[in-house]
């Protein structure tokens, strides 16, 4: 087996267990608060990420950093930890877990259009034409005008997507800039613990004598914090060292199909025609928006190929 398909099962696999450990969460998310559920998963995730920086990569505690690389850290923290992870769980309280997943999987388009303030990037124009056509299928999907408490889950996680999409594009500068000073997993185990352990002192003081709730919504709690945060932090930054980054974030938005498949038996969901052709013509926005990526390695394969 090839190194390209080694990097591609383990993707997939990642995103289904995530897709899972979601699909799940909104049920405990009936019974658990998404305060309490997000620090209980933060704290799972910062051992967890901690072990393998530390015990299994065996990286040094990086001694020299600079302010401006610890204000990374931090930014990256407080965007990714201290308010994504809780707008997405308090978002998905209030929105079937299909829906929040085709909204959530926006990031990509959102990132893209960061990238162009906080990089200097200009997408090409295919790139533009398929952002339109993926935002189009919003007016798809949703038939009918959602309903006041669908509205305030939406809003909720359009305010996670912007801060996912700037966490994206900082860690990027971050590499650009700041590579030597530390890898990207040590700058993700900074910013859990700089974004994550205020959240967890708090909701440990706060939800001292509150946490008796049964041992399955506990296992679901752990599952997100090993296998949606720290796994798959992990399995990205492993991967992109194989594939290119927009083949990974076609992979990763296979994750919106895991979901709407397993929310069926789990969650008791259903999909109406009008989600379908929603979500495949967020796919075709998608697909055409990573097209330009696509184009421009096979020039330059068949470039360097005539040149030798």
């Amino acid at each position: 087996m090839t190194e390209r398909s080694k990097a591609t099962i383990q993707l997939v696999a990642t995103i289904f267990l995530a897709a899972l450990v979601t699909v799940l969460a909104k049920l405990s998310l009936q019974r658990v608060s998404p305060f309490t559920f997000n620090w209980m998963q933060l704290a799972v995730c910062m051992v967890f990420l901690s072990i393998y920086t530390f015990i299994w990569r065996r990286e040094v505690w990086p001694g020299n950093l600079n302010w401006q690389q610890w204000a990374y850290a931090a930014a990256i923290g407080f965007a990714n930890f201290t308010a994504v992870r809780y707008l997405f769980l308090a978002g998905l309280e209030y929105l079937p877990v299909t829906t929040h997943a085709f909204l959530v999987n926006f990031v990509g388009l959102v990132t893209m259009l960061l990238s162009m303030v906080m990089l200097k990037e200009r997408p090409f124009l295919i790139q533009f034409l398929g952002a339109v056509i993926a935002l189009s299928g919003i007016t798809v999907f949703f038939e009918h005008i959602p309903s006041p408490t669908e509205i305030t889950g939406i809003v909720l996680v359009a305010i996670g997507v912007f801060f996912l999409a700037l966490t994206n594009n900082l860690i990027r500068r971050f590499m650009v800039y700041h590579r030597q000073s530390m890898s990207v997993v040590m700058l993700s185990t900074l910013a859990i613990w700089i974004g994550g352990l205020p959240l967890v002192a708090i909701g440990l003081w706060q939800d001292a004598d509150k946490l008796n709730f049964a041992l399955n919504d506990l296992l679901i709690i752990v599952a997100n914090g090993v296998f949606a945060l720290a796994l798959t932090l992990i399995v990205f930054n492993k991967v992109l060292q194989v594939l290119k980054s927009y083949e990974a974030s076609v992979l990763a938005s296979c994750g919106l199909i895991f979901v709407a498949v397993l929310a069926m038996p789990i969650a008791n969901e259903q999909l109406a025609w009008h989600n379908v052709l929603g979500i495949i013509i967020f796919f075709l926005g998608i697909i055409l928006s990573q097209l330009q990526y696509s184009i421009s390695n096979i020039y330059q394969h068949f470039k360097r190929r005539f040149n030798t």
